[in-house]
């Protein structure tokens, strides 16, 4: 009965654990399973046979192999269960079971499935049905019904009712519920349970509204004790795509890490794991005991990630007690349904409402989410803070940036924030359909702002129906096509204004489609120097590097780099972001000054120059390079 814990590190300072956070970023484990039982019998008078029948033991699956199973002594080994047989009176009796399994770490993307379900095939309808713990009361029926009312989507209907079980029940493990399972009633009316309760309360909603779903039991791997202990979750039935595993306790929906070992599946929570039975005339079971035992053999590389991220400080340089809002954007690189969990690891303070939130990803979309931090209003002058936020997904992929803050910048509103993120929710609200997808791209990186800027959108029907006149438009600038489905269409936009922001749209019916395109207009090439590095101080006539950076996204050539005193020097730029590194000796610097200018044209043969300077001390000059010094600083 397991709950697993997250973290946030507070500002950017470095915290140690020693154990394993979790293997959610392994391809597989290999896990070494042992079980053991003991029987303690009374009375051998007229013994006959004893009987253990084992109903947890490793079985494989789609994402379980199991690569070995032995049991001491031999036994029956059948698909649900284990058959240990003694026909000899012993009073303690020993059995055991070892098993060396490999989990994978597989991911579930899951094509649109209509819902409510229809024709659901015969062998699943026993999904359907309450049971002694998994009950089914007007009650949970209710509440999935306002939870997926005017669904039309299966994979939208088993999150929603995910999210909120994950998010509306507390897990409590206190003697009430921790000693024997409690129906899923009792734990809706309640708000708390165990991992076991929480998970047959999310059964028991989808089968109140006709989801196919079953209990789990098993092993997993928690950071609340760095280790494995019993765990329950659940598997739920889609049509023409299976069983997925959703551990709701976890916040996995739609997927389970590999430190997941199954050992049963049942109709019904609270399944015994062993049942003894006898034939004696006097013989009495005084007690029994089983327990299991995990070791982890060997771990797989590390996963391919499947989901892009970015993050973005959505206001910068904020002063004291500043609202800050954070952008995380997740792009679903299938064009299935797949759920992710984005959880902020470091920041200048817990955000707003928690620090962990799961997102629906539907096919190929990119999807925001949003938290808000705080910044302490107890800041020095003088001072500008700055504090790592890092945003860490389910699978493990990290993305930071920096947030910076002084007592002399301006205060953002815990009203402000709410108010720029309703703005891009809205805006994102209007960037996806499940119909038309829309792309446009700038046809160049750049313009000059004597050129025409041309856009390019790419417009394709993802749909089942022919679309007939619709209106794909550039700003004003609008034209009409027919969408065969499947058929990608290209329609290019000429002379298109010339500012940073442009706004496409796709419309047809109901469908209101978004897309905005960034145009970067220059007025000459954006050649910059950075990362421009000379040591502080040196002794007369030692041998020194000058380094540096060219970088720009503009086409640049005929570079020719001067510095006073060395040979001017040529290069052509072949890449964004050129690292220049230049050999020289400090009886040429005496002057104390390092000064790099840069000529060069653009495609245009367009002439342009910049500069970059810095101070250098030369220590232990000779008379001679004194006096010449002296005269470089008169004129």
């Amino acid at each position: 009965m397991l709950k697993r814990g997250l973290l946030i590190f507070l500002l950017i300072l470095p915290i140690v654990v020693a154990q394993t956070e979790n293997y959610n970023d392994k391809t597989d484990l290999t896990i070494q399973y042992t079980s053991n039982g003991e029987i303690n019998l009374q009375g051998s008078n007229g013994f006959d046979y004893l009987k253990t029948q084992l109903y947890l033991f490793p079985k494989t699956s789609q994402r379980q192999e199991v690569l070995s199973l032995t049991t001491n002594p031999p036994s029956d080994i059948g698909t649900d269960q284990i058959i240990y047989t003694w026909n000899s009176f012993q009073p303690n009796l020993e059995y055991s079971l070892t098993s060396q399994i490999k989990t994978k770490n597989q991911i579930y993307p899951v094509a649109h499935e209509s819902f409510p379900i229809q024709n659901l095939d015969q062998e699943y309808e026993k999904y359907l049905e309450a049971g002694e713990i998994i009950d089914i009361t007007p009650e949970i029926v209710n509440k999935a019904s306002q939870l997926i009312g005017g669904e039309t989507d299966l994979y939208t209907a088993v999150h929603k009712i995910a999210e909120w079980v994950n998010e509306g029940v507390e897990y409590d493990l206190n003697t009430v519920t921790a000693d024997a399972a409690l129906k899923s009633s009792w734990v809706l009316q309640n708000g708390e349970g165990v991992c076991d309760e929480i998970t047959s309360l999310f059964i028991s909603l989808l089968r109140s509204v006709g989801v196919p779903a079953r209990f789990v039991s098993g092993i997993a791997y928690s950071n609340l004790n760095y280790g494995f202990e019993n765990h329950g979750w659940a598997e739920v039935y889609f049509p023409n795509q299976g069983w997925v595993p959703y551990d709701v306790t976890f916040t996995q929906f739609g997927w389970i890490d590999p430190g997941h070992v199954t050992l049963s599946r049942s109709l019904d929570a609270g399944q015994t794991s062993v049942k003894y039975s006898w034939k004696s005339k006097n013989t009495e079971l005084i007690s029994s005991n089983f327990e299991n035992n995990v070791q982890i053999v060997s771990e797989g590389q590390k996963i391919q990630l499947p989901f892009d991220m970015q993050i973005k400080v959505l206001v910068n340089e904020v002063g004291p007690g500043s609202y800050v809002p954070i952008q995380v954007i997740i792009e679903n690189p299938y064009d299935k349904y797949l759920s992710d969990t984005i959880s902020i690891t470091k920041a200048p303070s817990l955000p707003l409402g928690g620090n962990q939130k799961t997102a629906l990803l539907k096919p190929s979309q990119e999807k925001s989410i949003f938290f808000i931090v705080q910044v302490s209003d107890d800041l020095d002058s003088g001072y500008t803070y700055t504090s790592q936020i890092e945003a860490k997904d389910l699978i493990g992929k990290t993305k930071s940036t920096n947030l910076k803050f002084s007592s002399n910048d301006d205060t953002i509103k815990k009203s402000q924030a709410q108010e720029m993120i309703s703005k891009l929710e809205e805006k994102e609200d209007k960037s996806y359909s499940e119909e038309i997808s829309l792309n446009c791209n700038q046809e160049k990186k750049y313009y000059y702002d004597f050129e025409e800027p041309k856009v390019i959108c790419e417009v394709k029907n993802i749909g089942n129906t022919f679309l007939t006149n619709v209106e794909i438009c550039l700003e004003e600038d609008c034209q009409t096509k027919d969408l065969k489905i499947g058929v990608k269409e290209l329609i290019t936009f000429e002379n298109v204004e010339k500012k940073s922001k442009l706004t496409a749209t796709v419309k047809k019916d109901s469908i209101d489609l978004l897309s905005e395109i960034s145009l970067k207009i220059l007025q000459e090439p954006d050649l910059i120097i950075t990362g421009f590095q000379v040591p502080k101080e040196l002794d007369y006539n030692t041998e020194f590097n000058i380094s540096f950076v060219l970088s720009s996204d503009a086409i640049v050539k005929d570079i020719k780099i001067n510095i006073p005193g060395l040979k001017p020097l040529t290069s052509e730029k072949t890449q964004k972001a050129q690292t220049i590194i230049i050999s020289a000796n400090s009886k040429k610097f005496i002057s104390e000054n390092v000064e790099v200018k840069i000529t060069y044209k653009d495609e245009y043969d367009r002439e342009f120059e910049i500069k970059k300077q810095a101070e250098i001390k030369i220590n232990n000059l000779p008379w001679h390079a004194k006096i010449m010094a002296f005269f470089k600083k008169l004129f």
